[in-house]
């Protein structure tokens, strides 16, 4: 997990994650309410409302609003999920929950910090479209980050990825929106995903600073 991650605005002038080099913006989804703990705000918890984004690469939650403590992004990358389970309860609403390692130093699977706890709520039903995608991507990233033997980009990554979603099986009753033109951005990527605690020296979360096209 990774927070306020970097942001960039879309054609309709909302934020979205700037992509690294190689990643791919799959799937859009608004009316998302995140339980999220471990978190530097009053309360140690996280319960906002915003939009949910699907990558290749890592889930991004971007909030509505800003929390009083600056937080207002949060990633969490395929590869450091475990635990996950989607949740049909009697009463309530759909749910993705399950853990993530903290991407900082001491943290990952492989360090000494414990997992934040996370839920996704899906207020508006339906998630036909988002589930087979996010299943997907998380199969892959988790098996990449186990064998280690991507050492660069594949080139038909991108268009092996752009291909599936535009093949994907719409739910109707699912309110996901699928990315199918990738926002441009003249800055340059970075080349692989690169975590930190981002957190300012007051202990407050540092401001964003959304990339401009």
């Amino acid at each position: 997990m990774s927070a306020n991650p970097a942001l960039q605005p879309d054609s309709d002038g909302k934020l979205m994650p700037a992509p690294f080099s190689g990643e791919v913006t799959a799937l859009r989804r608004g009316s998302i309410d995140i339980n999220l703990d471990g978190v530097r705000t009053t309360s140690g918890t996280w319960n906002v409302r915003g939009v949910l984004y699907l990558t290749t690469l890592r889930l991004v939650f971007v909030a509505d609003k800003a929390d009083a403590s600056g937080l207002q992004a949060f990633d969490l990358p395929l590869s450091y999920l475990r635990g996950v389970k989607f949740n049909q309860p009697i009463f309530g609403c759909n749910n993705l929950a399950g853990e993530c390692w903290p991407a900082q130093p001491g943290g990952g699977p492989a360090g000494s910090l414990p997992p934040h706890k996370f839920a996704l709520y899906f207020k508006e039903g339906g998630v036909g479209t988002f589930l087979p995608l996010y299943f997907n991507f998380s199969e892959a990233a988790q098996s990449s980050q186990r064998h280690r033997q991507q050492q660069y980009t594949d080139p038909s990554r991108h268009s092996q990825t752009i291909n599936m979603v535009a093949t994907a099986l719409v739910d109707p009753n699912d309110p996901s929106k699928l990315v199918l033109t990738q926002p441009s951005n003249e800055s340059p990527a970075p080349s692989a995903p690169v975590y930190a605690a981002n957190f300012g020296q007051d202990e407050v979360y540092e401001d964003m600073e959304p990339r401009t096209r």
